[in-house]
């Protein structure tokens, strides 16, 4: 497998910072889940003992507002190290936010790329070139020189006949 240079001439990749914001969100969601379902853990483990039921249920509270807060501030930031300011709809600047969004468009390309070549599906390449176009032949009208189809028989536009070869004309001696 060759591995790839980030500081690669057209490779853009995400940064440092941007990474740290992502696994920090992810670190702050995993706290703040921890902490909201602890509260239903010592719900369950403390199921019928109301003894210092007051400052329990103040923990559990404290407890799951204090997880709730973290998993919806971790998503954001994760969100921000995922897609950057401008990719996140943070700061408006669309060509901001196409630099930002652009290693994982790329990484979209590449797969649907995988998927096509799995598929058997040759789209051409750049170096080749597009496939190339099927030539349309048009025939010209007689009647009002509109251009049509090679294969139609009327006018688009008039409606007269269209004659496709020069027919021959023969006069019968009789």
């Amino acid at each position: 497998m060759r591995k790839r240079n980030r500081n690669q001439p057209g490779r853009r990749s995400v940064s440092e910072g941007r990474q740290g914001a992502y696994y920090l969100g992810m670190a702050m969601m995993v706290v703040g889940g921890l902490l909201f379902f602890s509260t239903f853990i010592s719900s369950a483990l403390n199921f019928g003992d109301f003894t210092d039921f007051e400052n329990r249920t103040l923990s559990m509270a404290v407890r799951a507002i204090t997880g709730m807060g973290l998993l919806i501030m971790g998503g954001f930031v994760r969100g921000i190290g995922a897609k950057g300011l401008a990719g996140s709809g943070v700061i408006l600047d669309p060509e901001r936010a196409r630099r930002d969004l652009e290693p994982f468009s790329r990484q979209g390309g590449g797969m649907l790329k995988d998927g096509l070549d799995e598929a058997g599906i040759d789209l051409g390449s750049r170096a080749t070139g597009s496939p190339k176009a099927p030539t349309t032949v048009m025939v010209r009208c007689l009647a009002c020189d509109h251009l049509n189809e090679e294969d139609s028989r009327f006018c688009q536009d008039c409606g007269a006949p269209i004659r496709s070869k020069p027919q021959k004309r023969t006069l019968d001696a009789d």
